[in-house]
């Protein structure tokens, strides 16, 4: 994807602050590919468990999740269209589907994702608490729960897939951005259309909602939009969650005991009890170790689903990371180095050779096993490059093929 174009869009929205659209933001290719991939989602979306978490599905604008049965009973698949499938669950109802979190049921669909939104991380940064997905499928018109804002620090960017084409309306005035959000919707579109920005969207478009901003789709025929949610908390908020976060760190900067409080001592004085020093110590570990994961999983909030049915040979191998999913790693603890594998933590054993194997990883270049097995020697034994070689591959962190010299002799 062009960085150039995004660049462009990044200045056309001022910096996230302004809705805005752009033209074939998303080539061709990638617009079928991520078509492909959504039914792959689907797929992994309907073996999951707790299904009406995630999904919504409206008829003829009233919400309808007893469908969600008939979806279980005809999954898609890749033989047939998504347009093709949506006839047989819903045959010619105007319906409308929402499915959220993307992410976690595919890891093809998250790689191709990341590959897809880098250049946004490039021009305007990684958001503090990453990235998600969902997309809208359907002929619904207008969205059925009406005109409305995100939620709060949750800046939309909309990817029109098609085949139909999609009408974007916003409206972007202090009247209607000074509203808390959730707190009000409005359902007189027809009404309201006259003081909105009409934003009309071709398949490979791109539409950017601020957070604030009020607005409202109109889908008349079959199509379908990927949404990236690009998660800015209120710094309250943040704050808040990074404290219950650095407690379930456990983190030990302390070797002496707490001292029992004069029953008559001041409050102002328990403050010199507390040690400002390691517990800002402590915040800033925690803050380091949840971007170094958001970093690990290309910006995408949920890490990537583990598949412990992963086998790695038993000969000669060749393995490399993906730039787009960069291992980090944390050495607070002298013995032990702490991997960041797409969104997943791994504690390992301390190797001095294990940062050159990680920054090789990074490069992308293929390593053979076994030249990193001599290496790693004596300070690791087999069970110790296979456990990591492991779990490496198993999160999807690592692509692994057979050396060209296995391939010789076969």
């Amino acid at each position: 994807m062009n960085i150039k174009a995004w660049e462009n869009f990044y200045e056309n929205t001022q910096k996230l602050s302004k809705p805005a659209s752009a033209l074939e933001l998303l080539s061709s290719s990638d617009n079928m590919e991520v078509i492909q991939l959504l039914i792959s989602v689907l797929q992994g979306f309907i073996v999951k468990e707790d299904l009406h978490n995630h999904l919504k599905i409206y008829i003829n604008k009233e919400l309808r999740n007893d469908l969600i049965q008939e979806m279980i009973a005809n999954p898609p698949t890749q033989e047939k269209s998504l347009e093709y499938w949506s006839k047989e669950i819903f045959e010619d109802q105007k319906f409308g589907m929402i499915l959220i979190g993307l992410e976690e049921f595919s890891n093809s669909f998250a790689e191709k994702a990341a590959k897809i939104i880098h250049p946004l991380l490039k021009v305007a940064g990684l958001p503090l608490n990453g990235f998600s997905f969902l997309f809208f499928m359907g002929n619904y018109g207008f969205t059925p729960f009406g005109i409305h804002k995100e939620s709060t620090g949750e800046d939309g960017f909309l990817f029109h897939l098609g085949p139909g084409k999609k009408i974007f309306y916003t409206w972007d005035s202090p009247r209607y951005n000074s509203i808390q959000h959730q707190k009000e919707t409005f359902h007189n579109i027809s009404e309201m259309l006259k003081e909105s920005q009409k934003y009309p969207l071709n398949p490979g478009d791109t539409m950017f909602i601020p957070h604030y901003v009020y607005h409202v789709a109109d889908t008349p025929d079959f199509s379908m939009s990927l949404v990236l949610d690009y998660i800015n908390p209120p710094m309250d908020r943040f704050e808040n969650e990074l404290l219950v976060e650095t407690g379930e760190e456990k983190l030990i900067e302390h070797s002496d005991y707490g001292k029992p409080i004069g029953m008559e001592e001041s409050i102002s004085s328990l403050a010199d009890r507390l040690s400002i020093e390691t517990i800002q110590k402590k915040l800033s570990i925690r803050l380091e170790r949840k971007l170094a994961s958001l970093k690990s999983n290309g910006g995408i909030r949920k890490k990537s689903i583990r598949n412990s049915k992963t086998l790695i040979p038993n000969v000669d191998f060749l393995f490399q990371g993906k730039s787009i999913f960069p291992l980090i790693w944390d050495l607070h603890n002298p013995d032990e180095i702490l991997i960041f594998a797409r969104g997943h933590r791994i504690p390992k054993k301390y190797n001095p050779q294990i940062i050159e194997l990680l920054e090789k990883l990074n490069d992308g270049n293929p390593i053979s096993s076994y030249e990193v097995m001599e290496k790693m020697e004596p300070g690791w034994d087999l069970i110790d490059f296979y456990g990591l070689v492991q779990e490496l591959a198993s999160v999807e962190a690592i692509q692994i093929q057979p050396s060209e010299k296995v391939i010789e002799n076969i």
